[in-house]
């Protein structure tokens, strides 16, 4: 561990321990708080082993589930760190949260695991020079197949968890999104298994868990499923800038809300009482050379832990992975021509 690392790792002590009342010692405060420590508190068997994307000295990138936050406190079930700990207990700490990803929404998500990698996938996003690209299941056919949107993203006056779009008394920031059609179809809300015993974090430990396309959130265990079919729209998103909730309210503002979205999409039609949030991070894209022409010392390959790469897209210094799409097997397809109707 370098001179830098190691100033990093006694901050992150000495700010555990400031937080803490009671007369333990630095190293003591920090497991007390530390994520392989809180999943103590669960059965071995409901913490999820999230599927590892692509790993390197450097970065960690993982399929994040739905309907789980990345950090901060596990007493209402595991977060994404504290699952990796506890499935991965050699990892360093801290892991370096280098973007945010919504409780709801599953897919790409990157943690690093350097300070110096960090900061060069920080400054990345920063500059707007990281490609991102989501997946979404929306409410209705869209009439176009291509939409460009942009409305400024502003917070709710008096509520820090919901985002509006911007107003003249609340003007917020600018924000842009490209929107792509590539399937229409009906989504069933009824047509996914059966609740069991082996759903989600009642899964077995050894279980790699990624992203389920077909499995009930716990919070719908006791909510009556419609059986009925709703047109839908499966589209592309390409967030032009990263504002706070900016897909699900530009999809909003289109009037084609994203299925399952609690927030935005009961404010204008009927919320769809399914098992998930109907979002999903596709792709992620870090160019790792620093920004503005300058370039960091290169990576030595050799350090690559090989054994842990899944879909590696690593082309000199920059970051490129993927995942499935977890919708496309939740929708009934049809040809926009042969099939659709008005509604």
């Amino acid at each position: 561990m370098n001179k830098s690392e190691n100033l990093d790792s006694n901050k992150a002590l000495k700010s555990s321990a400031k937080n803490d009342n009671d007369n333990d010692n630095q190293s003591s405060n920090f497991f007390k708080h530390h994520p392989l420590e809180q999943t103590l508190r669960f059965n071995e068997q409901s913490i999820p082993n999230i599927k590892i994307l692509y790993r390197d000295s450097e970065f960690l990138i993982v399929d994040k589930p739905y309907d789980m936050r990345i950090d901060g406190e596990t007493n209402r079930g595991p977060t994404v760190q504290s699952s990796l700990y506890h499935h991965h207990p050699t990892l360093p700490a801290p892991l370096r949260n280098v973007h945010q990803i919504d409780h709801a929404t599953s897919g790409c998500y990157c943690l690093a695991l350097t300070s110096l990698s960090a900061s060069l996938a920080c400054v990345a996003f920063m500059e707007r020079r990281v490609r991102k690209t989501y997946l979404a299941m929306v409410r209705g056919w869209m009439k176009e197949v291509r939409y460009v949107v942009e409305q400024p993203i502003a917070q709710v006056v008096g509520n820090r968890y919901r985002m509006c779009l911007g107003s003249v008394d609340n003007p917020g920031k600018t924000a842009k999104t490209e929107i792509e059609v590539y399937q229409y179809g009906h989504f069933n809300l009824a047509s996914y298994p059966p609740i069991t015993s082996d759903f989600l974090y009642s899964a077995s430990s050894s279980t790699e868990f990624h992203s389920p396309s077909l499995v009930p959130s716990p919070q719908s265990q006791s909510k009556p499923l419609s059986p009925i079919s709703i047109p839908v729209t499966l589209v592309r998103l390409t967030p032009i800038t990263g504002r706070r909730h900016q897909l699900r309210l530009h999809c909003q503002y289109l009037g084609h809300p994203i299925v399952g979205d609690w927030h935005y999409e009961k404010e204008i039609m009927d919320y769809t009482d399914t098992f998930r949030m109907m979002l999903h991070a596709k792709r992620l894209v870090i160019p790792l050379d620093g920004g503005r022409g300058k370039k960091h010392k290169k990576r030595n390959n050799n350090k690559l832990k090989s054994e842990n790469l899944v879909n590696e897209k690593k082309e000199g210094d920059v970051l490129d992975v993927e995942t499935d799409d977890p919708f496309i097997g939740l929708v009934e397809l049809c040809e926009k021509e042969k099939d659709k109707v008005e509604f």
